[in-house]
Formats: structure tokens, C-alpha cells, sequence
């Protein structure tokens, strides 16, 4: 889902939105749906290009979204300048947001720490990739923060804002895959005997040496009060992302800093 937004009324978010979905209706073959947050007087309404979403309560607007991104590839918003609560409430399921016009950059970053702390705390939009890393781990892109917010751009960019949204839909899709693939092998983590953690992980293809060492770590991590799963679910990622340098350093540190304490 992406959004366009900006904090003053007739900055041309809507024409630029517009432009944007129908770019992507002739350079693409994605399936993708349009949903303004205000009235559209131009266009013809459908069940792909959807209109007047304001009136909708803010439950109805929440299910409706959910729904689309089962049947859309891509959902342009257009939040067409209402910076209201039921906007802020859902602009956490945007994936990536305009803000359009490059005087409003301090503007787009505080809004998007907005969404960034919204999302935290709301477990309907929560997935698997908050719930398992602590930090942006299972995020492929080095730039993270350069591909969720985006200003600086008008109208007349039409052909690189589309192909910029459309290389975000490859992405994250290859991001979803490579989450299934994390998923099953934390699933199958879980099932091995806790006492045979680090030969179960080696069985799993893990480095034999890492394996044991993660052993060492959530053992660490129990020491100190955490229950074994949650010591599981909080190291997992540095186990499949983190080389075997950088997991001891990680590990040493902890320890260290736990010496210290008892000291």
C-alpha cells in the first residue's frame, strides 16, 4: 500500500496519486486499486478505483484495506490533505509514503516516526517481521529508511515515482518468500529438544560452531530470567543475519555486561 499526503489542501496529491495508478495500469501487469480519502469528481468509481473512503468508519475503512491487500498487488491512498486521526490511523498499513513537496521533508520525517511508533503498538498490523527482530533484520535493503519515506518528488516524476513503487513490489515480495523461508525454520527451531538446540540447528544446515554458540546465547539469556522461548524468538534473527564474528561479539558483550553488573 502506498500513500500520498501533504499538510496543506491543493498541493495535487490526488492528481499526482492518480497519475502514479495509472502509470502502473499500463506499465505493468500488477493488480492494482486506488482509494481516495475524499471525493473524486472526475473519475469513474469502481471496485478497483474507490472514493469518499472518509465516510466510512474507521473499522470499515481498517477491514476494507486488509481485504484489498489480499486481492491487490499495489493500493495507491490518497490521503488528499487530511491530517486527521482516522489518516493517522491508517496510514500505519501504508508501506510507503509521500510526502509531496520538498519543504515539508522535516514535516515527513516526524509523521513517519508517528507511524513507526503507531505500528508498534497496534497487533492488527504487526507481522512477522516486528515480532521477531528487535532491529530491521529481516529488511533486505540497506537504505531501510530511504525506502519506507519519500518527498521531493512532483507531478511531472510520474515515470520514476512508478518504476520507484513498482521496484518496491518486487522487493517486497521477495522479502515475503524469504519470510516464509525464516518462518519454517523457526517452527522446526522450536520442535528440537532444548538440550540438543545446537545439533538439532546443525541438522538444519546452521554452522556447527554458530549452532553451539546461539546454544551458549540462550542459555546466557536464561540465566537471566528470560523464558527459553522468548530467548529463542529475540536471538533467531541474529542467528540467520549475523555472521559467526558478529554473533560472538554480540555474545561477548552481553556477558561482559553482565559481569560487570555482578561485580
Amino acid at each position: 500500500m502506498v500513500g500520498f499526503y501533504a499538510p496543506k489542501p491543493k498541493s495535487g496529491v490526488t492528481e499526482l496519486s492518480l497519475s502514479i495508478y495509472n502509470w502502473l495500469k499500463l506499465n505493468s501487469t500488477l493488480s492494482t486499486a486506488f482509494i481516495s480519502y475524499g471525493a473524486l469528481e472526475k473519475e469513474e468509481t469502481s471496485t478497483v478505483l474507490i472514493h469518499e473512503f472518509s465516510k466510512l468508519s474507521l473499522t470499515q475503512q481498517k477491514n476494507k484495506i486488509k481485504k484489498m491487500k489480499k486481492d491487490f498487488d499495489i493500493i495507491i491512498y490518497d490521503a488528499s490533505s487530511q491530517l486527521s486521526d482516522s489518516v493517522l490511523k491508517i496510514l500505519p498499513f501504508v508501506d510507503r509514503l509521500f510526502v509531496v513537496g520538498e519543504e515539508y521533508t522535516d514535516f515527513a520525517v516526524k509523521l513517519h516516526q508517528i507511524i513507526k511508533f503507531n505500528k508498534m503498538f497496534d497487533f492488527n498490523i504487526k507481522n512477522f517481521i516486528t515480532q521477531l527482530q528487535g532491529s530491521k533484520t529481516f529488511i533486505i535493503r540497506e537504505n531501510k529508511e530511504d525506502h519506507v519515506i519519500g518527498f521531493n518528488y512532483t507531478k511531472q516524476e510520474t515515470n520514476e515515482i512508478g518504476q520507484m513503487v513498482y521496484t518496491d513490489y518486487v522487493t517486497h515480495y521477495l522479502e515475503m518468500k524469504f519470510i516464509e523461508q525464516n518462518k519454517k525454520i523457526f517452527k522446526k527451531m522450536k520442535q528440537i529438544p532444548k538440550e540438543d538446540l545446537y545439533a538439532g540447528l546443525y541438522e538444519l544446515g546452521i554452522d556447527f560452531g554458530k549452532a553451539l554458540l546461539f546454544q551458549k546465547y540462550v542459555i546466557l539469556r536464561e540465566v537471566l530470567g528470560q523464558d527459553y522461548f522468548e530467548a529463542l524468538e529475540s536471538l533467531f534473527p541474529y542467528l540467520i543475519h549475523s555472521s559467526y564474528k558478529e554473533l560472538l561479539e554480540k555474545f561477548k558483550d552481553e556477558l561482559s555486561f553482565v559481569t560487570k553488573l555482578k561485580i
